[in-house]
């Protein structure tokens, strides 16, 4: 399997669960792997009112994505294809 580079153009509430459970982590261990707090994870993943990541946490999140093995980075694809879009930023 050859690695192919995801990118995301506005992490929203999909793309950052997605990429959390891709690396099969819990809210605690994403979070410090982002370098958060696990409440501010948590924010983000509200899909009733999520907050939007700041510039700086947006590039953490995509540092996660191209650092992820190959087998992450096709789960976190896979991930995305199955869940229908919830209105969230595009």
């Amino acid at each position: 399997m050859c690695r192919r580079d995801v990118t995301v153009q506005h992490w929203t509430v999909t793309e950052i669960r997605a990429l959390r459970l891709a690396r099969r982590m819990s809210v605690r261990e994403f979070a410090a792997h982002l370098g958060v707090s696990a409440r501010v994870v948590s924010r983000w993943e509200t899909t009733t009112a999520p907050s939007d990541p700041r510039p700086i946490n947006q590039a953490a999140l995509d540092t996660s994505l191209a650092q992820a093995d190959q087998h992450a980075q096709h789960r976190f694809a896979e991930i995305l294809a199955q869940k229908p879009d919830h209105g969230e930023h595009n």
